[in-house]
């Protein structure tokens, strides 16, 4: 019994050789050397780490459109915030922060050690490191340089300032990018603007406000929220100015502030408009003053001030 046993197991040696032998040759394996794992480990390490910074920055852009545009004056441009959302949502950077995680958890699990952890472990790291080093980045302000440099270096990349001048320069819809590069005769009433499109303006600023001269005045880069009153001559009506905030230099204090003023505006044009119509009920029950006009607001008729 005992030798029928050995027989066995000795047979069923040479079986098990023989057939690992056979794929030995049939797949023509090569032994490999220790350097080699541990350079296979190496670049999986390597592989990982590059996934999470590159995660980071993808990260660092988004909290970079997100802090930024919450002051946003939407109003001006979209219908509702939601619509808002779709247009600036950086896409591309959520959807590289997608597949970075992905790629940090496959060639995690793939290192020497990888396969003691849980998916849910590796993933959840892999997120949590990716937002901790991006909201970092955007902390000392390299999520707006990283946009920038890259919308300024790649033609086909749309950073955040090309989305902003995108949704501003729209002269037939009253809203306008571009800096004051002249006086006229009458710099009180009008002045010359050039837009972002190379295109000169003679903008009616009568119904402007002292500050928003003073902005003009600067010849710095400004939005500008009015009504096109005759497009083939180059005629616009302005009716409010708003400081350009893509640069490294702006705050969210400055944020605020061109938030609130562009609020302020529109509610003061709302009174106009209100005090246009009590002149004018006021003027049809006085027949002293019934061939007299109520005076006219452009920017009280606008469609954002309505």
């Amino acid at each position: 019994m005992s030798t029928n046993m050995n027989d066995f197991n000795k047979n069923t040696d040479t079986k098990l050789k023989d057939t690992l032998f056979y794929r030995i040759e049939d797949e023509n394996l090569q032994p490999r050397s220790r350097i080699f794992f541990k350079s296979r480990e190496c670049v999986m390490w390597a592989l990982w780490l590059m996934s999470i910074l590159i995660g980071a920055l993808a990260v660092a852009i988004s909290v970079f459109v997100v802090l930024h545009h919450q002051y946003a004056l939407y109003e001006a441009t979209h219908t509702n915030f939601f619509t808002f959302l779709v247009d600036i949502l950086p896409f591309v950077w959520l959807a590289v922060f997608v597949f970075m995680t992905y790629f940090a958890l496959y060639n995690l699990r793939h290192t020497k050690h990888g396969y003691r952890y849980s998916m849910t472990t590796i993933l959840c790291s892999s997120i949590v490191l990716s937002f901790a080093l991006g909201s970092a980045l955007q902390f000392f302000g390299l999520g707006y340089t990283i946009d920038s440099q890259l919308g300024k270096q790649m033609k086909m990349y749309m950073s955040q300032e090309k989305v902003e001048v995108k949704l501003w320069q729209q002269p037939e819809s009253g809203r306008m990018v571009g800096v004051q590069v002249l006086d006229t005769v009458e710099p009180e009433k009008f002045i010359i603007f050039e837009d972002v499109s190379g295109n000169r303006w003679r903008i009616d600023v009568i119904e402007l406000f002292p500050e928003d001269k003073a902005l003009l005045a600067d010849m710095r880069r400004v939005r500008l929220l009015g009504e096109v009153t005759d497009l083939k001559n180059k005629l616009f009506h302005a009716c409010g100015v708003f400081s350009w905030v893509f640069n490294e230099n702006t705050t969210r204090s400055d944020l605020s502030t061109s938030r609130q003023a562009f609020v302020d505006k529109m509610g003061q044009f709302k009174v106009q408009a209100e005090n246009r119509l009590a002149e004018y009920e006021k003027q049809t029950f006085d027949s002293a003053s019934a061939t007299n006009t109520p005076p006219m607001s452009v920017c009280a008729n606008i469609a954002l001030a309505r």
